[in-house]
């Protein structure tokens, strides 16, 4: 079977699909990575993948040059010669499944991560955009085979505006990899280093936050807990920014309330060294990063919105805040510093939920996906 992937982003490839690629692989079908050139993009082609690179100018909503991208994207589909395409994120789903469908691609899927900021924010353009987004995704329901969501809420919100039931799979999370992840001590001399070059108090419980430096995840209410547990812990922040227009001014972390690290390839190391793992996001797909905290047996905090409700059961393997409330996350932050035996309860709860988030037991449900639906 020739299989392509089609993303907006390299980074989304090289993060969440490689255990799906590598299992097609690994059967000896044929597989092509179908991405913008980017430096993700690239990494992948070292790497040794089939990366066919597309045109994309990824914030742009110019009619001409989404067309324009449009065409382009048609002409490499049809040379490609697919028996099955899974694309991922809103101009993928949309533009390129349309495309697909005029290369005459026998099998075609969509991926729903996640609805993102388009449906947070609520200002006069983002709505123009969101209009335009569901009636090209409307468009989308009538090629695609099947939708695949990793939470219910974007499944059910598909279906309302027009999605049929038949063709909704939800697999929740695209998995983790639990080789890397998983419970561990960390070693004397580098925990002191750490908290000696970040200038942390070593008497204090590590609280971390990792994701996007985005506004939408909860980078303000994160801030102002901080503020107020100062004398009880130490926060820090991991997590990269980019171009995203949402991404936060983060001037305001440098008096010292929060140490931001940015991006950092050592997270299960950071995990392992903390001892609360939050998340006070305002909108998810099915994050992560909670299911990561969870496979090293960290207690988490969690905004009650959508995706993070799905990843967390409310006083079983976690505990929910109001989201976009600091001062509800404040106190569900401090209820687990002054109880120690509430903490390690849920972080030994959610250690056994996130065994079954092995990336190796997702792939396997997408490889069932494709047969049956290929068998169909």
């Amino acid at each position: 079977m020739r299989v392509g992937f089609l993303s907006h982003s390299g980074a989304s490839v090289y993060h969440f699909r490689m255990p799906i690629i590598k299992a097609l692989e690994a059967r000896n079908d044929e597989v092509l990575l179908i991405l913008p050139k980017d430096e993700y993009a690239l990494k992948l082609e070292k790497m040794g993948f089939k990366v066919v690179f597309y045109e994309l100018k990824r914030s742009s909503i110019n009619p001409f040059v989404v067309f324009l991208n449009f065409l382009s994207l048609l002409k490499l589909l049809k040379k490609l010669k697919l028996d099955l395409i899974q694309s991922a994120a809103h101009k993928s789903n949309t533009f390129g499944l349309i495309a697909a469908k005029f290369a005459k691609i026998p099998y075609k899927l969509a991926l729903v991560e996640g609805l993102g900021s388009f449906y947070i924010d609520n200002d006069l353009k983002t709505r123009l955009v969101r209009l335009n987004i569901e009636l090209l995704y409307k468009i989308s329901f009538t090629i695609a085979d099947k939708f695949i969501f990793v939470n219910e809420s974007n499944a059910h919100f598909m279906q309302n505006l027009g999605l049929k039931e038949e063709k909704i799979i939800i697999i929740k999370s695209v998995g983790i990899n639990l080789r890397q992840f998983f419970p561990m001590i960390a070693n004397k001399e580098q925990k002191e280093h750490f908290f000696k070059e970040h200038k942390l108090n070593p008497h204090k419980p590590l609280v971390i936050m990792v994701a996007r430096a985005l506004w939408h995840k909860g980078i303000k209410e994160f801030y102002e807990a901080a503020l107020n547990l100062n004398n009880f812990a130490n926060f820090i922040l991991v997590g990269g920014r980019d171009e995203n227009k949402s991404c936060a001014d983060l001037k305001f972390l440098n008096e010292g309330k929060v140490r931001y690290l940015s991006a950092r390839e050592d997270i299960a190391f950071l995990l392992n060294l903390s001892d609360i793992f939050v998340l006070p996001s305002y909108k998810e797909g099915f994050p992560v990063s909670v299911l990561e905290a969870k496979a090293c047996k960290k207690a988490v905090v969690v905004s009650d919105c959508e995706g993070c409700v799905e990843a967390v059961r409310n006083g079983v393997d976690g505990l929910w805040a109001k989201t976009a409330d600091s001062k509800d996350l404040s106190e569900k932050i401090k209820l687990l510093l002054d109880d120690e035996r509430l903490r390690v309860n849920l972080a030994n709860n959610a250690y056994k939920d996130a065994l079954n988030y092995d990336e190796n037991l997702i792939a396997a449900r997408y490889l069932k996906l494709y047969d049956n639906l290929i068998k169909s």
